[in-house]
């Protein structure tokens, strides 16, 4: 049976409950280590409260050592948390998504790093938040690390410990119980209409192969790095359908690299005749360009000038030279993917054609992200409506 021991504050008053559980003894008589767990009464319980559930969490503590499901080893949140890194880069976890753990770690640990994972509470993660919203916080701009950021954080943070509470290290996820920033809603930067023609036009005066990236930005609304993992074999120039399939990404760890979609998904994306065209000419000027020069053909659409996959981050750089050089409006690859998303549903296009050709896994995550889109059009049906049913001729 477990052993239940009050722990004590300055004040006399109990502030913890340690649960011992007896693990037994060697085959020469030496006594084991104890499996050791200290439960916090959540603010607020009245003395019936805590005594029915610490007698349920000692009781669930003990079946648990019994089944072998809790380790006598106290291992830090710095510790465990690289563990479970390790264990989602051998799940399958994307590159890039891997890295952002890393990089979202590694600040963390600095904080609640030494920390054993029994005893993290909610408000050690309270206080990494408060400190995290501090200014100076963002070491790439001086400023304030975003609600949005912060929440990324605790959404690491809680991944962690959901581990942890499945291989039974801890009863809980203390994640669970601290309060994160709200997530902050923006509205998605697109361009207008005209903004969109003015680039076009300028783009006219650009060699061939940045009309083709640009233009192929603009007519999927695909990622940056979906459009330079295609390849030429990909095109089905009968139906003017593009196979998205491969996505190049660029993390400091793994170099420039070929990964999957970000979904996991392949999927298909019709263009029109007039960017089929392009890319016939682009394919044309390429090969010829390749073949004078001795140059290997990689079979990618967009390539370095060794014929190599493009880089990844060359479009951005490119299109912020573009923009002034043109005097345009600061440009990003992913603009345009929400610019089309954007037009599409200004047009009336529905929400399930727009998320397949977005590859987005669910639909539900267009809703959130063009919400403001689905407000004009739902503006414009309200004037419909009243321009059908209530005005007369």
């Amino acid at each position: 049976m477990a052993n239940i021991t009050p722990r004590f504050g300055r004040d006399g008053k109990v502030v913890s409950y340690q649960i011992r559980v007896f693990r037994g003894r060697t085959a020469d008589g030496k006594k084991l280590k104890d499996f050791l767990l200290t439960w916090r009464p959540e603010p607020g319980m009245t003395k019936r409260q805590i005594e029915r559930e610490l007698q349920r969490q000692a009781t669930l503590f003990e079946e648990n050592c019994k089944k072998g499901k809790i380790s006598v080893e106290k291992p830090t949140f710095e510790k465990y948390s690289a563990y479970v890194l390790d264990l989602k880069e051998r799940n399958g976890m994307k590159v890039r998504t891997l890295a952002s753990y890393r990089d979202i770690l590694t600040r963390v640990n600095e904080e609640i790093g030494f920390l054993k994972l029994q005893d993290l509470r909610a408000d050690h993660l309270n206080t990494l938040y408060a400190t995290l919203s501090k200014t100076g916080q963002n070491k790439s701009t001086g400023k304030t690390l975003s609600g949005n950021t912060i929440l990324k954080f605790h959404r690491v943070i809680s991944s962690v410990l959901s581990q942890a509470v499945k291989e039974g290290l801890v009863q809980s996820n203390v994640a669970e119980r601290a309060t994160p920033p709200k997530a902050e809603r923006h509205e998605m930067d697109a361009f207008e209409l005209e903004e969109l023609q003015a680039i076009l036009k300028a783009l006219e005066e650009e060699p061939l192969k940045w009309q083709v990236c640009v233009q192929l930005l603009i007519a999927t609304g695909a990622r940056r790095g979906e459009i330079l993992g295609l390849r030429w074999e990909r095109i089905d120039w009968e139906s003017c359908t593009l196979y998205l399939c491969e996505n190049r990404v660029y993390t400091p760890q793994s170099g420039p690299i070929s990964t999957t979609l970000k979904t996991g998904e392949s999927r298909y994306v019709s263009v029109s005749p007039s960017v089929m065209n392009l890319l016939r000419r682009w394919k044309l000027e390429q090969a010829t360009d390749f073949l004078r020069r001795g140059v290997p053909n990689s079979g990618y659409i967009m390539t370095a000038e060794d014929g190599s996959p493009m880089f990844p981050d060359a479009p951005t750089k490119w299109l912020a030279h573009f923009a002034k050089r043109h005097n345009l409006p600061p440009i990003h690859p992913h603009k345009f993917r929400h610019t089309q998303a954007t037009l599409l549903i200004s047009e009336g296009m529905d929400i399930l054609t727009v998320s397949k050709r977005l590859g987005h896994a669910k639909t539900s995550t267009t809703l959130d992200i063009y919400a403001h889109a689905l407000a004009k059009r739902d503006e414009q049906a309200s004037q419909t409506l009243d321009k059908l049913l209530f005005k007369k001729a």
